[in-house]
């Protein structure tokens, strides 16, 4: 554990709460509530997550602290968190996101994302928008608790620089 894991984990949690919010006036509140989806899960959650956020995707040195949006980490991390995710869901939960198929690794929802791109591109723009908010809301809020201590913040792929997380996320490989 850095000195950075507290405050990717509380930002982690930030995120994951506001888009649960995000997500329950999308699709409603009562969708929620079989799953054993609520309040605290975001804050179940966030301890699994923000390590392998800092693990996978951070790269810091004295204030400076580089966000790396790679297709593979990225992977890594989306793994971390539909495990964490579907271990904190009740009974039913579980039952329904499996029967939904809806835990899924990164390379099954890769399949799904291209089997959408060539047959449903409707669907394909929903799953891309989706995980691009996702992706995008947490690294805001790590870039801006990490901002608050005076850290800069810059967001790579390695290859370019990007001006936002938005245009990191959408730059992903994933999507070309």
């Amino acid at each position: 554990m850095s000195e950075l894991t507290p405050t990717i984990s509380k930002a982690v949690e930030t995120g994951a709460t506001k888009l649960l919010d995000h997500f329950k006036s999308q699709y409603g509140s009562l969708y929620f509530v079989p799953l054993g989806v609520g309040s605290k899960t975001p804050g179940e959650i966030a301890p699994i997550v923000a390590p392998a956020i800092e693990e996978q995707t951070i790269v810091a040195q004295d204030n400076q602290v580089t966000i790396n949006v790679i297709d593979d980490k990225v992977g890594v991390v989306f793994n971390t968190f539909v495990d964490g995710f579907y271990n904190s869901l009740s009974f039913i939960g579980k039952w329904l996101m499996k029967g939904f198929d809806l835990k899924m690794t990164w390379d099954e929802y890769l399949q799904g994302l291209n089997k959408r791109k060539a047959e449903n591109p409707e669907s394909f723009k929903t799953w891309k928008d989706n995980l691009n908010l996702i992706l995008q809301m947490i690294f805001d809020e790590i870039i801006i608790a990490l901002n608050a201590q005076g850290k800069t913040v810059y967001i790579s792929n390695w290859e370019k620089y990007f001006n936002s997380s938005k245009e990191a996320a959408e730059a992903m490989k994933i999507y070309q």
